[in-house]
């Protein structure tokens, strides 16, 4: 009997660095967030090696659609996601542990062009194909802009550097960090002007009580620091194939 009670004991009183924080994540879209065939690179790859450092808990990134984060929350392939408080998959069952960090998506202008308000945007503007944008964009796209729509980053960034158009509307850090692939000076294209904003959190499961604890713990005290690990972070697996005219 003292045996089994002793087994018990052990389990019970498991550390929690037993557990694995198994993060779900897509490699599209993403950039420079997460990324890499595996989702072995980039800013929140960095974050979360240093929880593991500090905390001593395992962690890793699952690459899966976006469509399929239910489903995989559901059969136990993972416990956690980064996301927006409206985008995070089965919210009654998740804790939000954050912000982490804010999501910006700017507007960049051809040099020349710097526009004081959206209502200052007229010619031609690069956006993403099947992309939702802001109310007060979207009422100036076929009156006042002409869209052009690519079906990734670097297609938009592609045709934007070719001056194609006038503006193009991305995440600031994802411009900035496939400007740095090409050696393009990114600030050169900025303005002001920001179309959304939102938080990002890192979602964990409620059933997880012992990993949000560890997570709240470090996140209360850390900073996720952007601009310094932009320019260290290491290419794309796939080759960046922009062509512009310089």
């Amino acid at each position: 009997m003292r045996i089994v009670l002793l087994i018990i004991s052990a389990f019970w009183f498991l550390p929690v660095s037993s557990q694995t924080l198994q993060i779900m994540g897509s490699d599209q879209g993403f950039l420079p967030f997460y990324y890499g065939d595996n989702l072995n690179k980039g800013i929140l790859v960095e974050v979360i090696n240093e929880f593991t450092v500090e905390t001593g808990i395992a962690a890793d990134f699952r690459p899966m659609a976006r469509k399929r984060h239910a489903w995989a929350l559901g059969k136990g392939l993972a416990n956690a996601v980064f996301a927006s408080p409206r985008w995070m998959p089965v919210p009654d069952r998740m804790h939000a542990v954050g912000p982490v960090l804010i999501w910006r998506d700017r507007v960049f202008a051809q040099t020349g062009r710097q526009p004081d308000s959206f209502d200052d945007l007229q010619g031609n503007i690069c956006l993403r194909k099947w992309f939702v944008y802001s109310d007060r964009l979207e009422r100036r796209i076929g009156t006042d802009l002409v869209r052009h729509d690519g079906y990734n980053a670097q297609q938009m960034l592609g045709m934007f550097l070719r001056n194609r158009c006038d503006y193009i509307v991305m995440n600031e850090m994802e411009f900035r960090f496939l400007a740095l692939q090409v050696e393009v000076d990114s600030e050169r294209y900025s303005t002001d002007l920001i179309d959304a904003e939102w938080p990002v959190y890192l979602g964990i499961l409620k059933t997880e009580t012992a990993l949000i604890e560890a997570a709240e713990t470090f996140f209360a005290t850390y900073t996720v620091d952007v601009e310094a690990m932009l320019p260290k972070l290491p290419p794309p697996d796939r080759q960046t194939s922009i062509q512009w005219d310089n």
